[in-house]
């Protein structure tokens, strides 16, 4: 009796121990770095009141990380999105998050909505097979501003993509350098 009580004992460990704890495998998510994804439109240390300051993506289904992914064929995506947060200085230490309404947006390519971040969609085209964002975000007021990709990242140099894969499909993150960032991720700027 006691030697069958070992065995159940020893068989539930070994079960328990196998189980994956790994959330990104349960949910058939992969990492890819492929640099310069997303871009600052001609960047500047000032903008006007009532200019706007474009944030944009592109790129083809065929990516490089190493090796040539058909990152449509793999997800099923027809959606990647990112966000990025803009804040207004209000003092020495502190910032204020800068919102607009949806309809302010200059909304060339792709899709945004405006919250606490723009959360930025890049569209599948079909017929070029590129994933496409173009979005200007309008300058309302004067004042020093900086902008950011981390608000759901830890990331200070980068700006990560995230597939809008079908359930049954992979969903694929991509870890995109971006320039014009300081040592902390933002990107400054001054509005006159």
């Amino acid at each position: 009796m006691k030697k069958l009580h070992y065995t159940v004992l020893i068989t539930i460990a070994i079960l328990v121990s196998n189980c994956d704890t790994n959330d990104d495998g349960f949910y058939n998510n992969v990492f890819i770095d492929v640099p310069n994804l997303v871009t600052i439109e001609t960047p500047t240390a000032t903008y006007s009141v009532g200019q706007k300051l474009y944030v944009s993506s592109q790129f083809p289904r065929i990516l490089n990380d190493g090796a040539l992914i058909d990152i449509f064929q793999t997800t099923g995506a027809n959606e990647f999105v990112f966000s990025y947060v803009i804040e207004k200085q209000i003092n020495a230490t502190d910032w204020e998050l800068v919102t607009v309404n949806d309809s302010q947006l200059d909304i060339v390519k792709g899709n945004a909505q405006n919250g606490s971040y723009v959360y930025a969609i890049c569209e599948y085209n079909t017929v070029s097979g590129l994933y496409e964002y173009r979005v200007g975000f309008p300058l309302l007021s004067t004042g020093i501003y900086r902008m950011s990709f981390g608000y759901n990242s830890d990331s200070v140099s980068s700006v990560e993509l995230r597939s809008l894969s079908p359930a049954t499909r992979l969903i694929l993150n991509i870890n995109s350098t971006i320039t014009g960032l300081d040592g902390n991720g933002f990107y400054n700027f001054t509005v006159n």
